[in-house]
């Protein structure tokens, strides 16, 4: 429980003063003893990550000032500037709208019904079992419980699949821009990453350097650009594999919740062909941040390689939970789920379009089809760090394109990002009216 509540923390899930539930009631949600949840609080307080308020419980500890090192933003996700609180349109905020509690409480109920025994291997198999009937249904995947691995998230996933694929000194082309975590979680490795550019259709392929042993990509929907990778590009990138051998790293966070028709998976493409493209993502945007489960997808060796480092027996804990997810994953509230936050995603990518697509200060929307955020490119000449900087005055928080620019040797960005998950339409349309009213104050008057 302490590992996971430490990444949540970590990944900015749970951001800077996020009150935490009392030990008992986080006990009873998860069906554990209490002293179980005190200790995993205790733990964390000692590592800095929360702190205990006199009179008002546990919170996850304020953020300490942002370095210049292009992180985004980690603030408390709040609501509305109306109610005294700060918007903050940065991504992957947590959001619980509309999520069934009674069918959670339930899950757990019927996984804690036997003795829990040990997690082997690739994890349990009636979870691997309910993920693979997951990503068949939402993203039509070819997904077989024997290829997939359990994990506690999509960072874990890139991080083993850095220690156990990349050796030290493994050269790694990725995304300029990108979420500056994946940077970093290479380089703990000491892998050495190469930037490809990226335009409208995605990654440049054709810029991924000679010799590079991976190649790390966000087909779906590209971070932060919003983009997709075209059909072509993608058939190149299993070409890369099959002819030089290069890991290639699927990163398909956002595959639940669009309407689109996509282009094929990278791991659909490369069926038959190559064992070297491996498929990662997570459940986080279902289930509640203190269980985030992810996955891989793998086959043949780089299945038999992966496996074997998570071979480690774990917990009973680790066993009910994942039964539990399982069970929540598998039931029909969930898809129904899926499909409601499918629509409320649509309606809210719409209202970003409508409200600022055809304005005189705006280039180009990205990411209107699909995804949790819309890229607004700014025309040349209105700095996008300026702008933001006024909105912030003015109570939101817009991330530019350049906190995600990382090497320095790609052509910069002029944009923002609307993460809109974790808002309300009607919070969102206001915001929305703010930006316009701040965009307006920049556009010459044509008369």
């Amino acid at each position: 429980m302490a590992r996971q509540l430490r990444q949540a923390v970590q990944d900015g899930r749970l951001p800077p003063d996020t009150r935490l539930p009392s030990s008992r009631t986080l006990a009873e949600l998860l069906r554990v003893s209490r002293p179980v949840v005190q200790e995993a609080y205790r733990t964390l307080e000692a590592e800095d990550l929360i702190e205990s308020r006199r009179r008002s419980g546990t919170y996850v500890r304020r953020a300490r000032p942002e370095k210049a090192t292009g992180e985004p933003h980690r603030g408390k996700p709040p609501a509305d500037r109306a109610h005294g609180t700060l918007v903050d349109l940065s991504p992957d905020q947590p959001s619980g709208e509309d999520f069934p509690v009674p069918v959670w409480r339930a899950a757990w109920r019927r996984a804690a019904h036997r003795i829990p025994d040990m997690v082997e291997g690739p994890g349990e198999e009636v979870l691997r079992r309910a993920v693979a009937a997951h990503l068949r249904a939402v993203r039509g995947l070819d997904a077989d419980p024997g290829n997939v691995l359990i994990t506690t998230g999509a960072r874990q996933s890139l991080d083993l699949v850095a220690a156990v694929a990349m050796q030290p000194g493994t050269v790694a082309a990725v995304e300029d821009p990108c979420l500056p975590t994946v940077i970093r979680l290479l380089r703990q490795h000491d892998v050495v990453t190469v930037p490809v550019p990226v335009d409208a259709e995605g990654a440049l392929v054709d810029a991924v350097p000679r010799g590079v042993g991976a190649v790390v990509v966000r087909p779906s929907h590209q971070m932060p650009l919003g983009v997709e990778l075209s059909l072509s590009r993608r058939r190149a990138l299993v070409e890369l594999a099959v002819t030089r051998g290069a890991l290639i790293v699927e990163d398909d966070r956002d595959h639940d919740f669009t309407e689109a028709i996509r282009p094929q998976s990278l791991w659909d493409l490369s069926r038959d062909r190559t064992d070297d493209v491996v498929y990662v993502g997570c459940l986080c945007r279902l289930l509640p941040d203190v269980v985030c489960t992810g996955y891989i997808l793998a086959r043949g060796r780089r299945l038999r390689q992966l496996a074997e480092h998570l071979s480690l027996r774990q917990s009973g804990t680790v066993a009910v939970a994942q039964r539990a997810v399982a069970e929540m994953l598998g039931s029909a509230e969930t898809r129904a789920r899926v499909d409601r936050l499918r629509h409320a995603y649509q309606a809210k990518r719409q209202l970003v379009v409508e409200a600022l697509a055809d304005h005189p200060a705006v280039e180009r929307l990205n990411g209107t089809r699909s995804g949790s955020h819309v890229h607004v490119e700014l025309r040349p000449g209105l700095p996008a760090g300026r702008i933001a900087l006024t909105l912030e005055r003015r109570g939101i928080v817009t991330p530019t394109t350049a906190r995600y620019e990382w090497s320095g040797l790609v052509r910069p960005r002029n944009g923002f990002l609307v993460s809109h998950n974790h808002l309300s339409e009607a919070v969102l349309s206001r915001t929305l009216a703010r930006i316009t009213r701040c965009l307006d104050h920049t556009v010459p008057c044509p008369c």
